[in-house]
């Protein structure tokens, strides 16, 4: 066997390949004596028929046999230091007996990448900034965990959120449907009387309320579908109240200090949190500026691959939601966004590979363990756990790619000039 590998583009080869004859007479013989062993015609014991017949009745079928088992077994053999993406193009001629069989695959390969000037680049920064509003907007988020229903004693309106102890009569007409001398309603979710929030949100929680309702099929029987007229005596109402911040409170939400200790470390959180934000950023108009700068065509295959696992990601996000994956579309438009978004991958993957083999960066056990702890802390479950599962999915090499691509954009973040913008005023 003979072969040459040409440079189509720079991120295309061409391998010509030509296959003696007599190594096709070879691989004729070699395929008829199989069939021979199991083929039976009429006249012949099994086993006995001649190659010459077998070739005459069966030649078509196994010539494209052969043709398919000498390109799979040659291509396997010269590509075996190839690394490639997709599915390679094959064209060849007709196999005969007698003649040397030539043909020719293309792949797609990395591109070939000399990169300009990697370092120094001047990347848009906008610093991270925490407004007190925040603090506090969070902090009362934290303490709604602690919220208990406590009584409502001024008059007021009744909001959505209330829980109402009313005096109901149902009407439908001169019949009474529904009468109940005072029941509890959640206005959030009341299973009983879906329906009655839009009768009494809104109004005075001191006087009587009157008016229609239409109730949903999932109400009580005697009330689901039907509109009917309700009159409702407000008995009491309660609200969900959190507690004011004291140093009990933040000793059992986690934080030292009191009060003004869990101020300071709930900015600390925020800042941190938006500081990541703010490298993420950075992290993107970096590689952005590399692409900009170093224009390459990139492998088709290559931008395929992470166009589905672009859309993989969207269907498990969906199966998260509660959604069926397999009932999920996407637009001309979606694919359109994320094609853009699979060629700045491919691209960015590309580069980055090339910055990590110039500089020697990689991946290291304690990177890896690094990993494994952060993993596990986030999900609550223990070191063991979390590496035992990378291993039995045959995920370890994937999640080294991934710190890898973190720790290269990382270097090249710290050999980058930050230049501080003034953050975009959000439009009210």
């Amino acid at each position: 066997m003979t072969v040459e590998i040409e440079r189509v583009s720079s991120h295309e080869r061409k391998l010509t390949f030509s296959i003696p004859a007599s190594n096709v007479s070879k691989e004729l013989d070699f395929a008829l004596r199989n069939l021979g062993r199991q083929a039976q015609l009429k006249g012949f014991r099994k086993g006995k028929v001649p190659l010459p017949l077998l070739e005459q009745r069966f030649g078509r079928q196994v010539r494209a046999e052969v043709a398919s088992k000498v390109i799979n077994e040659s291509f396997k053999e010269a590509a075996a230091d190839l690394e490639f993406f997709g599915q390679p193009s094959v064209e060849k001629g007709e196999l005969k007996r007698g003649k040397d069989f030539d043909f020719e695959i293309v792949v797609q390969v990395k591109p070939d990448l000399e990169l300009e000037a990697y370092t120094g680049l001047e990347v848009p920064w906008v610093p991270a900034q925490v407004a007190e509003e925040e603090v506090q907007e969070e902090i009362a988020r934290r303490l709604q965990s602690r919220a208990a229903l406590a009584e409502v004693t001024e008059a007021r309106e009744i909001a959505a959120t209330d829980m109402v102890l009313a005096e109901l009569t149902i009407t439908d007409g001169d019949e009474t449907v529904h009468a109940h001398p005072g029941t509890m309603i959640n206005l959030q979710d009341d299973t009983y009387y879906t329906g009655i929030d839009g009768l009494l949100v809104g109004q005075p929680s001191d006087g009587e309320i009157s008016g229609e309702v239409t109730f949903d099929e999932g109400s009580l029987e005697e009330l689901a579908g039907r509109t009917l007229a309700v009159a409702a005596k407000v008995l009491s109402l309660q609200e969900m109240r959190s507690p004011e911040l004291t140093d009990d409170i933040a000793t059992d939400l986690g934080f030292e200090g009191g009060p003004e200790g869990m101020r300071a470390a709930t900015h600390a959180q925020l800042l941190e949190r938006r500081d990541e934000a703010a490298r993420n950023q950075a992290r993107a108009k970096l590689l952005q500026l590399l692409i900009d700068a170093n224009p390459f065509e990139v492998p088709a295959a290559l931008v395929e691959q992470q166009l589905n696992m672009l859309q993989e990601q969207l269907r498990i996000q969906a199966a998260y939601r509660g959604q069926d994956p397999r009932n999920v579309r996407f637009s001309d438009e979606d694919m359109a966004r994320m094609r853009g978004q699979a060629t700045f991958a491919a691209k960015g993957a590309l580069i980055l590979e090339y910055v990590s083999d110039k500089e020697s960066i990689g991946v290291t056990e304690a990177d890896l363990d690094s990993r494994y702890q952060l993993l596990a802390d986030q999900r609550g479950q223990t070191v063991e756990a979390i590496k035992g599962y990378f291993q039995k999915e045959e995920a370890v090499d994937e999640l080294e790619a991934r710190i890898l691509e973190e720790k290269t954009l990382d270097w090249l973040l710290e050999n980058s000039e930050l230049v501080e913008e003034v953050a975009e005023a959000e439009e009210d």
